[in-house]
């Protein structure tokens, strides 16, 4: 693949900007998404685990999310130093789910490839604004013009999220059965990420269905309940769709916190609800690593499959064995911190501790905020050249792909009517970088080809 090196960066731009692989910088100006010239290998064995856990995962999440007494028995803990889950917390509790609620998740698990390429570990689960649906379609259809420009012959994995999520959004719609109602799009001002969004809402408006976007602050101020429904600006939300509100910053104002509690107290069918968003909290991520407590929710095959893919995941006073000893896991991180990564209780990106920093924050912690953090054995994927572009100009490096499944859950109650895998999304970073997001900054977007149809 060395004429990626050769290759014209701005017929790469031309393209990539006409498949719509677009972005905002901090300035408000458009550019292209950071993306990669050379798609991320995968073995048909990894292609079958990925598949494989999916549907498990989802049940797993939708499990949890609805036994209550377990999200507050779990997260009480964090609650108490941590206020934004505190607040997440405090208003599920008020909020009294009923039993016949409807449900619709739209998830995304990430996963590393474990070294040697001998199967996957989960990064993390993410249940609220897992991103980008859209871009990630865009991403593939642009390889497959510029493997043809640079005479690959690549054997995609197929990748159309946006058609899937979509029609799971007219299916939970038309469920809703309300005329003249829209999907409420909650979002943060100055969104950077804004067409990896919009593509999801034009799929919606070719559906049939009207989009409204807004900010909490704005339901806060707008918004009102009329016989428990949400309405916003005269208009019904038949769904709430949040590609926002998981950030303690989002809820600093008292109008913010409103317009979460509005949401939360009308029918509207939130995406993600608050179980769900606290299902997916990196606190209960750590606690399903247990086995005895996965089978309060999974049967054993279940079980098997999904710890296969489970990192090692402590909180700071769990006892480990660690260099022929027992110690606490803080003990261990600040012996050996290039083995762990610290991640406070925060989604989005840009959070996480590394290296010489774990040791700083665990040797000066205070005990109140020990229950606000935990510790993930590090994952060191396997590293292999690539070829990117950034800014318009083309490099190459040694680098490491991330690899998600989007999903998509709808149920009634207790009965999962839908539970299917939505596409993938592919973020390839340097492999000297900690972080991989590509909105902060770090990472490309990619997508998929067999490896067996590599060359060069």
């Amino acid at each position: 693949m060395n004429q990626h090196l050769k290759a014209d960066a701005s017929t790469a731009v031309d393209i990539a900007l006409t498949y719509g692989l677009l972005q905002r910088t901090k300035a408000g100006e458009l550019t292209h998404c950071p993306l990669m010239l050379s798609p991320a290998p995968i073995t048909n064995l990894l292609i079958a685990q990925l598949e494989s856990l999916a549907q498990p995962l989802a049940i797993l999440m939708h499990r949890v999310a609805n036994n209550l007494e377990f999200l507050i028995e779990q997260l009480q803990s964090t609650a108490a130093s941590d206020e934004y889950t505190n607040f997440l917390l405090s208003l599920a509790i008020e909020e009294k789910r009923r039993k016949d609620a409807w449900r619709f998740s739209l998830t995304r698990s990430d996963y590393f490839v474990k070294q040697q390429g001998e199967g996957l570990r989960q990064v993390e689960f993410n249940s609220i604004a897992a991103s980008y649906i859209g871009l990630s379609q865009k991403i593939t259809q642009f390889h497959q013009t510029w493997g043809n420009l640079c005479h690959e012959t690549w054997d995609l994995l197929p990748n159309k999220p946006i058609e899937v999520v979509a029609d799971a959004f007219v299916e939970v719609f038309n469920e809703y059965d309300v005329s003249h109602a829209c999907v409420l799009f909650i979002v943060q001002a100055n969104e950077r990420n804004i067409f990896d969004q919009r593509l999801l809402e034009i799929a919606l408006i070719e559906r049939g269905i009207r989009v409204v976007r807004a900010s909490l602050e704005a339901i806060g101020e707008q918004g009102e309940l009329r016989n428990g429904e949400l309405f916003f600006n005269g208009e019904i939300a038949a769904i709430t769709y949040f590609r926002a509100g998981y950030r303690p910053d989002e809820y600093e104002t008292k109008t913010a916190r409103q317009g979460r509690q509005l949401i939360s107290h009308s029918t509207t069918i939130s995406v993600p609800d608050l179980p769900t968003h606290l299902a997916g909290t990196k606190k209960i991520q750590q606690v399903l690593t247990s086995p005895e407590v996965l089978r309060l929710f999974l049967d054993e095959e279940d079980i098997a499959l999904v710890r296969s893919a489970f990192a090692g995941i402590y909180t700071l006073d769990t006892p480990i064995e660690f260099a022929g000893k027992t110690m606490l896991a803080s003990e261990a991180a600040i012996s050996k911190p290039e083995q762990f990564v610290l991640k406070p209780q925060r989604e989005g990106g840009g959070f996480n501790l590394y290296g010489e920093d774990i040791r700083q924050c665990l040797s000066n912690i205070q005990p109140q905020e020990r229950n606000a953090y935990i510790l993930m054995e590090r994952l060191y994927p396997p590293k292999s050249l690539g070829w990117g572009i950034r800014n318009g100009e083309i490099w190459q490096g040694q680098v490491v792909h991330e690899i998600g499944q989007f999903g998509v859950l709808m149920a009634h109650g207790d009965e999962v009517l839908t539970n299917r895998a939505a596409g993938y999304l592919v973020r390839t970073k340097l492999d000297d970088l900690n972080e991989g997001g590509i909105s902060s900054g770090y990472g490309h977007l990619n997508s998929l080809v067999k490896a067996n149809t590599l060359t060069g």
